[in-house]
C-alpha cells in the first residue's frame, strides 16, 4: 500500500467530485452511465478503461461490465482480463480484498504486487487502480478497476477512488436495476432499427471502420457509411461509440456479444 500520508481535494476537486455527485442521480440506464464516466468523473479520475462488477445479492453471481473509450479493449481482450479464476480482474479483486485499501498497479509497482503487475502489463492495460464496495455480511457489492489512468500513482489517487466508489455504486446499481427490466418495459422511442443496421452496430462495437465493415459484410463504404448515419439519427446520438451504448441500452446489441 502507500503511506499514510494526508491526504484531502483541492477547491476545482471539489468542486468536480460535487458535480460527479449530482450528475449520478441522472444515471438510470448504460447509455447514460456510460456519458457520465467518459464526461464527469474523466474530469476527476482520468482513464481509458473501466471494469467493473456487480453482485446480484442473491447466488453471489458477480457480472463484470466495460466501458472503453480505446478500440484496442474489445469483447476478447475483456473475457480474457475477467476469466475466472485466473483472469487479471479475479485476481484483482482477491488482492483488494486482503489488502483492505484501494489496489494500486503502476509499472513501477512490481515489488507491490509482482503477479498482478506482470498481467497488468501483458494485457495492455499500462496501470490498474481499483475499489470496491462491501454489502452486507461482507460480500462484495461492487467493483470498479480503472486502467490506463493518467493521474500520479500514490495517496491522492486512492483518496480519490475511495471517494468516487460509492457514487459510482449507487449509479450502477440503477443501471442494472433498467437492464433487468423486461425490454416491454422500457420507452422505445427510436425509430424501427434495421437487421443491417444492426450488423453494423455489431461491428462497430468490436472496434471495426466502416471499410473493415464494409468487407465484412460485402458492401461499399459508401453503403457503410449511410448505414451509420441513418443509426446515429435513429438512436439521437453524436458517435459512433455513444451509438453503442445507446443499442445496448435499448436491447438492441447484447452487451456480453
Amino acid at each position: 500500500m502507500y503511506g499514510q500520508k494526508s491526504v484531502m481535494l483541492g477547491g476545482e476537486d471539489r468542486t468536480r467530485l460535487a458535480d460527479i455527485m449530482e450528475a449520478s442521480l441522472r444515471v438510470r440506464n448504460r447509455h447514460q452511465f456510460f456519458q457520465w464516466v467518459q464526461g464527469a468523473v474523466q474530469g476527476l479520475l482520468p482513464h481509458e478503461i473501466l471494469v467493473c462488477g456487480a453482485s446480484d445479492g442473491a447466488d453471489g453471481d458477480f457480472a463484470m461490465h466495460r466501458f472503453s473509450t480505446t478500440r484496442d479493449f474489445g469483447q476478447e481482450q475483456f473475457d480474457q482480463v475477467c476469466g475466472l479464476p485466473t483472469g487479471l480482474i479475479p485476481r484483482a479483486i482477491a488482492a483488494w480484498r486482503k489488502i483492505g485499501a484501494p489496489l494500486m498497479v503502476a509499472p513501477d509497482g512490481a515489488l507491490r504486487h509482482p503477479d498482478l503487475s506482470v498481467m497488468v502489463q501483458a494485457n495492455g492495460m499500462g496501470n490498474l487502480a481499483a475499489h470496491g464496495v462491501y454489502g452486507p455480511g461482507g460480500r462484495i457489492a461492487s467493483f470498479f478497476s480503472f486502467s490506463r489512468v493518467s493521474f500520479e500513482f500514490g495517496p491522492q489517487l486512492a483518496y480519490t477512488i475511495e471517494l468516487l466508489a460509492p457514487v459510482l455504486h449507487s449509479a450502477l446499481s440503477r443501471m442494472l436495476l433498467e437492464d433487468s427490466r423486461p425490454l416491454a418495459d422500457k420507452p422505445r422511442r427510436i425509430r424501427p432499427i434495421t437487421q443491417r443496421e444492426v450488423e453494423v452496430l455489431k461491428w462497430i462495437k468490436e472496434g471495426k471502420t466502416n471499410v473493415d465493415i464494409a468487407q465484412i459484410l460485402n458492401l461499399s463504404p459508401w453503403t457503410v457509411k449511410n448505414h451509420m448515419q441513418a443509426i446515429l439519427k435513429k438512436l439521437s446520438v453524436q458517435n459512433r461509440s455513444h451509438a453503442v451504448a445507446r443499442a445496448i441500452s435499448l436491447g438492441i446489441l447484447s452487451a456480453s456479444d
